[in-house]
């Protein structure tokens, strides 16, 4: 994967806007009510970027370790005071470096959609993790396909949109029968254009609770 400095400065810059702020409450949000993580719990995050989960995750008392390929992204994350050198390591999706569940959680939040092989992936998230694994995704059913304003899909142009039917079709190939002993669950969120949503939050709440599955961002939860 190329790496262009000019979109990461973007994507950082643009969670210090109105809807970038927004966006990012949201999805956190999500992801606690998901995995409901206990104070101390391990957790690896799959392709952590810019380290800006890692940052959110330590302040929560969890002991997170990170794993990206890309150097250009350890480096920018490696310059966040709350980040020890210790915590992020260079590495592929693919194929995780790590034990047979060395962790008790284990998550990739969007940075799934670019990996190479997103099967292979999902059997190594599934490998190391002890309890449960979380999968935030851009989904491919999003009403924002309705809508002209795509401004967060800009940030990840180059990741693949997904259903929830597409991953369990992935976790049948590679737990087969095995997949009946797993608790999955899938719950979504940001339902409306960003621009819109976050003078009106209420609306996520409210369709976040009925939980269609038309949001354009969504957390699958794989309690093994």
């Amino acid at each position: 994967m190329a790496f262009d400095k000019e979109p990461v400065k973007k994507y950082e810059s643009w969670f210090f806007t109105q809807q970038g702020v927004y966006v990012d409450e949201k999805e956190k949000e999500l992801l606690l009510n998901m995995m409901r993580f206990k104070q101390g719990e391990s957790v690896l995050e799959v392709g952590s970027g810019t380290g800006r989960n890692i940052e959110y995750l330590n302040d929560l008392g969890l002991k997170v370790t990170g794993i990206e390929p890309m150097e250009e992204l350890i480096k920018i994350a490696l310059q966040k005071s709350k980040i020890s050198k210790n915590q992020i390591i260079a590495g592929a999706f693919e194929n995780l470096p790590f034990e047979n569940e060395s962790f008790d959680n284990v998550i990739s939040l969007i940075a799934f959609q670019f990996s190479i092989d997103i099967k292979k992936t999902l059997y190594e998230m599934l490998r190391v993790a002890k309890n449960k694994v979380g999968i935030g995704f851009l989904n491919k059913n999003s009403l924002l396909n309705f809508f002209n304003t795509k401004e967060r899909r800009r940030l990840y142009k180059e990741a693949a949109p997904l259903t929830e039917k597409e991953i369990k079709n992935y976790l049948k190939d590679i737990l087969g029968e095995n997949i009946k002993k797993n608790n999955i669950k899938t719950g979504y969120t940001l339902y409306l254009p960003v621009n819109i949503a976050c003078f009106f939050p209420a609306i996520d709440d409210i369709l976040e609770k009925i939980n269609l599955p038309f949001g354009d961002y969504a957390v699958m939860m794989i309690k093994k």
